[in-house]
């Protein structure tokens, strides 16, 4: 839930629900630069004002939907194993990007380049700790002599992450699961020593 909510009289979760519901459709069906906070009002049968006590920018609405949308949390697993995490993971990133959310997703990476409060917004609440996991996960892979001699972290993570983010950019296609676990199988046999 966004922490900017504007004082007033106590909404409904029924009604924010419904908004969020709406503009996740909204943003999907539209894009970011479409979305627009008398059409989410509309879908979802409330008013605008409504929606404002809520939220103060459609950069906050549009990340919150996601969220909202993506209920189904990614795990961070923590084994003894750095490559069976990053494949847990990654797997479970690509499965989440396939279909509307990462249309969503899509459709704010895309917007963020313009609007700097969704750039931060969403930097802060989706992209943040992924990435901070990620990072630190590879630096107690290699603390623990998990990585192949000489791979640098920063770049293992580009290559492990990279065949599902790089779609999105470019509007294509993140790729199905047996070419998920095609990509991970080259991508940790560079990275990990007992990737192969």
């Amino acid at each position: 839930m966004s922490q900017s909510r504007v004082p007033g009289r106590p909404r409904s979760e029924t009604s924010r629900d419904a908004i969020l519901d709406a503009a996740f459709k909204l943003l999907v069906e539209r894009g970011y630069d479409q979305l627009a906070i008398e059409a989410v009002a509309k879908e979802a049968g409330t008013g605008k004002t409504t929606v404002y006590r809520w939220w103060k920018s459609k950069a906050e609405l549009a990340v919150d939907a996601f969220l909202h949308a993506t209920t189904d949390e990614l795990r961070l697993p923590e084994t003894d194993s750095a490559c069976d995490d990053f494949r847990a993971q990654i797997s479970d990133l690509g499965e989440l990007l396939r279909g509307p959310r990462g249309q969503a997703l899509a459709a704010m990476l895309g917007g963020a380049r313009t609007d700097a409060v969704l750039g931060r917004a969403l930097g802060e609440r989706w992209l943040g700790p992924r990435r901070r996991w990620g990072y630190e996960r590879m630096k107690r892979a290699a603390a623990a002599g998990e990585l192949r001699p000489g791979v640098d972290p920063q770049a293992a993570l580009a290559v492990l992450y990279g065949p599902l983010y790089t779609p999105l950019l470019f509007g294509g296609e993140v790729p199905c699961d047996a070419a998920v676990r095609a990509y991970l199988d080259i991508a940790c046999a560079g990275v990990f020593l007992s990737g192969a």
